[in-house]
C-alpha cells in the first residue's frame, strides 16, 4: 500500500552502516541538529532525527475522533440554534490540540550516537534522557495498524537503571532501518566493552 507521508529529514553520519548496506546521507549536519553541550569530546553523532509528522495526527488521534463524536451527537440533541456553536467548539478544541501535538513534535527529538541514545522533548521543560549503548538490554520494534499504513514505527528500549528501565523512540520512519542502525551501533559498542575487558 503506498502512503502520501510527508518526507521528514534527518540527519544521517556519511559512513553509518545498517546490516542491509549503507544508509544515504542527507543534507543537515549534526552541528545543525545536536546541541553541542550534549556532546562529550570525540562523541560521534550517527543519526538524529525527528519523530515523523505523523506523530502529530496520531497524538491528537483520541481527541479528535472524541471531538467529532461530540459535535455529531450534540447536532442531533440540542436546538438547532446551538448546532453552530457546538462544532465551532469542536473544531476549536480539535485546532488546539493539534497545535499542541506540533509544539510536541518540533521540540522531540532522537540521538544515537556511537557511545549513547538520547531522546530529547519538552516544550516548557526540556528533559534530556540518555543511557550508554552497553546499557541498553533488548530493543523491539512495533508497528500499529496505523503504523503500517504510514509506514512508521516505534522503538521500544529496555535500559538497565537508567530513568523508568524503558525509553521509546515513536512513530519514526523508516523505521526497520533505523532499528538496524541501532542495533548495530549497540553491537558494536557491547563488543568494543568486550575487547577492553570492561
Amino acid at each position: 500500500m503506498t502512503s502520501n507521508a510527508p518526507q521528514e529529514r534527518a540527519w544521517v553520519a556519511p559512513h553509518a552502516d545498517t546490516p542491509s548496506g549503507p544508509v544515504p546521507a542527507v543534507t543537515l549536519t549534526a552541528e545543525g541538529v545536536v546541541p553541542a553541550h550534549l556532546l562529550s569530546g570525540g562523541e560521534r553523532v550517527l543519526l538524529a532525527i525527528k519523530p515523523s509528522l505523523w506523530f502529530v495526527l496520531f497524538a491528537s488521534g483520541r481527541v479528535l475522533a472524541a471531538m467529532a463524536l461530540a459535535a455529531l451527537v450534540a447536532t442531533q440533541l440540542a436546538p438547532s440554534e446551538y448546532h453552530a456553536l457546538t462544532i465551532q467548539a469542536a473544531v476549536s478544541v480539535g485546532l488546539l490540540r493539534l497545535a499542541w501535538a506540533t509544539l510536541q513534535w518540533v521540540s522531540r527529538l532522537y540521538v544515537l550516537t556511537d557511545f549513547r541514545i538520547m531522546r530529547i522533548r519538552g516544550i516548557v521543560n526540556v528533559e534530556v534522557f540518555e543511557c550508554p549503548l552497553t546499557r541498553i538490554q533488548n530493543t523491539e520494534l512495533a508497528l500499529s495498524l496505523p503504523e503500517r499504513v504510514t509506514r512508521t514505527g516505534t522503538i521500544h528500549m529496555a535500559t538497565a537503571g537508567f530513568g523508568t528501565g524503558h525509553v521509546a523512540w515513536r512513530t519514526v520512519a523508516r523505521p526497520l532501518e533505523v532499528h538496524e542502525m541501532l542495533r548495530a551501533a549497540i553491537n558494536r559498542a557491547t563488543l568494543g566493552r568486550g575487547e577492553h575487558g570492561v
